[in-house]
């Protein structure tokens, strides 16, 4: 064998986000923008890494990666550490070519979870080269590393599992979306750095056991049940949603977001964002694909970028590149 080629899917937070800090359900879906990994058998010199997306370029050597601290190295080595491998279990010359590029746009991160997509290609890589299977909890112990120990490990189960997943305290269930239920994706112009917000939201959850919380965490968990009145029950969380960013102040629902809510509310359409909010993405839903449509024709007006994307089927993959 040559080598290994992998890849991962990003995911969107389509309800929960926040409310899962709090022990409730995430419904996030995978999404067909892929990262992926590609390691190469060399006849000599240090492991190489490449990455792009992310643009970076570096050497180390083999024996050094575990303790990498930064970098596409120390994605391998917490990766490696995720499947149980030591880099002395593995070929001493290695090219790791690391494609984020899908989860960029015009150089901004588009919030997809492109750096949990990444671990988890990385290692389904490094897994079929040294035999190991990928096994969610340390992944996401393995991210929760890279990233200060924050975050809730939804993305790195939407990149694992792929498909639609209810995710709760590390577990991860597939679940199905009502067929009547049309989603269109995008962009409100800039990167926002997840664990900031996150921060925000700590800070002001420390004060006590907000109401606002309990309310999106209830919210929450009818999405997670609904079926033909998922739209109703989307409406609702929606709402509770903004509610706790405008208690809270914590930047989730930014101008693009508010008018593209505004611009959805005008169409028959619900609209907001995912994830930690912000810069980043968000999600149009309906049950009529027509609104959905003219709500998307109209977006530029409120300062957002249709991202083509759609849900993906499939998690982590990893196949053989023959000699």
């Amino acid at each position: 064998m040559y080598g290994v080629t992998a890849s991962a899917p990003g995911k969107l937070v389509l309800a929960g986000e926040y409310a899962v800090l709090a022990g409730a359900p995430a419904i996030v879906a995978a999404i067909d923008r892929r990262v992926t990994c590609r390691v190469t058998m060399a006849e000599r010199g240090d492991w190489q890494f490449l990455s792009r997306g992310f643009e970076a370029r570096m050497a180390c050597r083999r024996e050094a990666v575990a303790d990498a601290t930064e970098g596409a190295a120390a994605l391998v080595a917490q990766a490696l550490s995720a499947l149980g491998l030591g880099a002395r279990d593995l070929p001493p010359h290695l090219r790791i070519e690391i494609d984020s590029q899908a989860c960029y746009r015009n150089g901004a991160k588009l919030g997809l979870g492109s750096s949990a997509a990444a671990l988890v290609a990385v290692a389904a890589a490094f897994g079929a080269l040294g035999g190991r299977s990928l096994e969610l909890a340390p992944l996401i112990a393995a991210h929760r590393t890279l990233q200060g120990g924050a975050g809730s490990g939804l993305d790195v189960a939407a990149a694992w599992h792929g498909g639609v997943i209810c995710f709760r305290n590390g577990r991860a269930q597939p679940m199905r979306l009502p067929a009547n239920l049309h989603f269109a994706f995008a962009h409100a112009g800039w990167s926002t750095p997840t664990t900031s917000l996150v921060a925000r939201f700590e800070t002001w959850r420390r004060r006590g056991e907000p109401a606002a919380l309990r309310r999106l965490a209830e919210c929450a968990e009818r999405v997670a049940v609904a079926r033909d009145d998922a739209l109703a029950h989307f409406a609702v969380y929606i709402d509770a949603l903004q509610n706790l960013d405008d208690v809270a102040n914590v930047g989730i629902f930014s101008q693009p977001h508010r008018a593209g809510r505004a611009l959805a509310a005008r169409h028959g359409v619900l609209y907001k964002p995912c994830g930690a909010g912000g810069g980043d993405m968000g999600v149009a839903i309906a049950n009529d694909a027509r609104a959905l449509a003219a709500w998307c024709a109209a977006a530029s007006t409120a300062q957002l970028s249709i991202i083509d994307a759609a849900f993906a089927a499939h998690g982590a993959r990893a196949e053989p590149i023959a000699a």
